[in-house]
């Protein structure tokens, strides 16, 4: 079906009173508080924000009036609700470009507040590019789009002698008579549709402690879906799975109910069965029965899957990868909303020649059953998958679905067994650290606490942590690699080459919102200072953000305990830590001792601190980067800077660690305390973007970019490289095909921002580098 099909519809419009189904409602149009006649907000009871609209009669005793409407097919883009506002213009009170597209969903024009548009005639539907709730805007043109204050305001063109190409205005026009002046005695019908962005969940489903309990609350996580059409690759039009809380009996709040798509998932009611199946079911809005034999039924298709647990968790997360996938292949055919150039699109049509207009315009369970139609061998290689994580099958752990089906997670449950050592017991980190010592084996200074510590080692030794656990949450666990950007990692155990969220740090990032100042708080603490190097000039590079960058040095236990306290956006320590916690001019504070902290990110880079880094989540923080073992000066000094200036870039905390766990030792040396999506700072380029020098030859270079997906532009988003000369958009996470360049042509072809690139496994930075002349000198990246 397509996407404006999938909303509720009684087949003709219905005036509905606009205070009636107030209640009801995930977006309603109610008069604005304290204004006057004309004054409206459009209020998004999901997300609890508001946007102001202000609109205009045609003359100034005129009262314009809003109606709502049950159908909304003027809109090629799902809303939740509709409006006719009887105006002459509408002005939504923040700063927007609008996008004008016609009848075809063709974009005609982009309106900004340097460069007014007018509206030709015929019917039109205008796009707000940002606003609190997603707004769109239909007009009958001719009409204009212009600016007050850099609001944009839409305005219908009145007809009159002076407007002799003007035609009708709009679908509510009761006549055409106009006076002396040119002016209409009616107003026009202007359209407004709106969309609550759904990046929050609209509520929390109350469970009962049981596998069955379970299944009925993730059968109504496809409440959450904007759309069933393949549009709803796009984050924007997936939204947020209601939240999981247990109690005696199951409870749904308000915009959460099961969705009758015609999909069914089959599955043992086990909790294993359950958490492989989550993000599959809430993509494909489907409700999950009780089967032994489990199976994936679209309409009167049946997919049967295996029983073994392993196997069907693989399964899952192949029909996961593979579903959406040729979704994102289909939504980009002429029939879609957004007719682009996408890569994965042009990638499929060579490979299938599939009936791109047919799926598009299936509904979910016929579109559905015609991918199970598709070998899977033929799309798990398009899209590189940015998450799996791992989770173990336990009760308590159920209230960390809604976030991974929000991430759309691979999960493996039960985890793969982990990777068995060949003498008899020892960790993979102890074989890792045993056999890079020769990377620190010269060093003349390592982060952990000194001699002077007790049993500790000389400076230049290392050793593995597991020596130092107390229990099994201390323990190190090495998790199966998997096909996927990052892992995380849900049990028992801190991971090896994966990151460590809880269910409480996915909770904050709902609860984390920008400074209303836009400044962000960096706080670096160095309690040594032969360790000085790695401060310097790391952060404040970005233009338009501000940083509030405080340096401390030598703090006693004291300070150190009263500084966690107070808020900070991120928290970057260098120094020393042992067993007994960070070391600071009279002592150490072991900050698993903490009861509460402001910090919200943070960079522990010392050695062994991935223990110290849970003392921080535990106490409230979102997440961070921390060491698996002992770390050469010269190491952390290195990534410190270089982790540093990624976050300052927009990388969230996974991404810039990919980034620089390419280089020697630092891979399997750091790893991400609480949430790897936690990002500081939005990225120029939207969506974080690394690009690699991989050729040089005759005087040219060929270049490879990657973005990372990231919380605000979420797996399914489109990105092109700049530089690209055919304009190739690219599912975000996946590696863009060569561009070949001219050396000479480098750092004019790169000139858009800040960002970083990387040359034979060194990171450069584009806007403070002479890319050229560090090219040439490597002769061969």
């Amino acid at each position: 079906m397509t996407t404006r099909d999938s909303l509720s519809s009684t087949g003709a419009d219905a005036e509905v009173d606009v205070d009636t189904d107030a209640d009801a409602a995930a977006v309603r149009l109610v008069p604005a508080r304290g204004h006057g006649p004309g004054r409206f907000e459009l209020v998004d009871a999901i997300e609890e924000v508001r946007l102001p609209v202000a609109t205009e009669g045609i003359d100034v005793g005129s009262h314009p009036t809003s109606t709502r409407l049950a159908t909304a097919d003027r809109f090629h883009a799902p809303v939740d609700g509709c409006w006719a506002v009887e105006a002459t213009s509408i002005t939504p009170l923040c700063t927007a470009d609008v996008y004008v597209r016609d009848a075809e969903n063709t974009l005609v024009a982009t309106a900004t507040a340097e460069a007014p548009a007018r509206i030709p005639p015929g019917p039109h539907v205008l796009e707000l590019s940002t606003a609190p709730v997603k707004t769109y805007v239909a007009v009958d043109g001719p009409a204009r789009v212009s600016y007050e204050d850099r609001y944009p305001r839409v305005s219908l063109e009145t007809t009159g002698s002076d407007s002799s190409s003007a035609v009708g205005v709009g679908a509510g026009v009761a006549g055409d008579e106009s006076d002396a002046h040119g002016r209409r005695d009616d107003t026009g019908e202007i359209l407004l549709g709106a969309r609550s962005r759904r990046t929050s969940p609209a509520g929390t489903v109350t469970v009962p402690e049981s596998p069955a309990g379970l299944a009925r609350a993730i059968s109504t996580f496809g409440s959450a879906l904007a759309t069933t059409s393949p549009e709803r690759s796009f984050p924007t039009l997936r939204g947020h799975p209601p939240l999981i809380e247990r109690g005696e009996t199951f409870e749904t709040p308000r915009f959460v109910e099961r969705a009758d798509t015609g999909v069914t998932l089959g599955l043992p009611f086990e909790y294993d069965a359950l958490f492989s199946a989550t993000p599959l079911a809430f993509y494909l809005a489907a409700t999950i029965e009780e089967s032994a034999e489990p199976y994936l039924r679209a309409g009167e298709y049946r997919h049967d899957l295996p029983r073994d647990p392993d196997a069907l968790a693989a399964a899952l997360g192949d029909l996961l990868r593979h579903c959406f996938t040729l979704d994102c292949a289909t939504r980009a055919c002429s029939a879609g909303l957004y007719d682009v150039k996408l890569h994965v699109h042009e990638v499929l049509t060579d490979r299938l020649d599939p009936p791109w207009t047919e799926w598009y315009e299936a509904d979910l369970a016929e579109r559905t059953a015609a991918y199970l139609d598709v070998p899977t061998e033929a799309t798990l290689d398009c899209l590189e998958w940015p998450h799996t994580t791992d989770m173990v099958p336990a009760a308590e752990n159920d209230s960390a679905l809604p976030f991974l089906a929000a991430d759309l997670s691979v999960v493996r449950s039960p985890p793969p067994q982990t990777a068995a050592t060949s003498d008899g017991g020892v960790t993979e980190l102890d074989d890792f650290v045993r056999t890079s010592r020769e990377a620190v084996r010269g060093a003349t200074l390592t982060r952990s606490a000194g001699a002077g510590s007790p049993a500790r080692r000389t400076p230049t030794a290392t050793r593995g942590p597991t020596q130092n656990a107390i229990d099994d949450s201390e323990s190190i666990v090495t998790p199966q690699p998997a096909d996927s950007i990052a892992q995380a990692w849900i049990g028992p155990g801190f991971p090896m080459r994966a990151a460590k969220p809880t269910v409480e740090t996915y909770r904050r990032r709902l609860n984390r919102t920008p400074a209303e100042d836009l400044t962000i708080g960096i706080t670096v603490v160095c309690n040594d200072e032969a360790m000085v190097d790695e401060l310097g000039d790391t952060y404040g590079f970005r233009d338009h953000v501000t940083f509030d960058i405080r340096e401390e040095r030598d703090l006693t236990v004291t300070e150190l305990r009263d500084l966690l306290a107070e808020e900070h956006d991120f928290f970057h320590y260098v120094g020393h830590i042992d067993e007994r916690g960070m070391k600071c001019a009279d002592g150490f504070l072991d900050l698993r001792s903490l009861e509460t902290t402001g910090v919200d990110a943070f960079l522990l880079n010392a050695c062994t601190s991935y223990q110290q880094g849970m003392g921080l989540v535990e106490a409230g923080a979102l997440g961070g980067v921390v060491s698996l073992t002992d770390l050469p000066n010269s190491l952390a000094t290195r990534v410190g800077r270089d982790l540093a200036r990624l976050f300052d870039a927009g990388f969230p905390l996974y991404a810039a660690l990919d980034v620089v766990g390419t280089g020697p030792f630092a891979e399997s040396a750091y790893s991400i305390a609480g949430d790897p999506m936690v990002q500081l700072c939005q990225c120029v380029t939207g969506a974080p973007m690394i690009t690699d020098v991989r050729e040089l030859e005759d005087g040219k270079i060929s270049l490879v970019s990657r973005f990372y997906p990231s919380i605000h532009f979420s797996h399914g988003s489109m990105s092109a490289a700049q530089f690209d000369p055919t304009h190739m958009n690219y599912i975000t996470g996946v590696e863009t095909a060569e561009v070949s360049l001219a050396v000479d042509t480098i750092d004019s072809e790169l000139d858009f921002g800040r960002t970083p690139i990387r040359i034979d496994n060194s990171l450069y930075w584009t806007d403070e580098t002479d890319l050229e002349s560090i090219i040439r000198s490597t002769g061969q990246p």
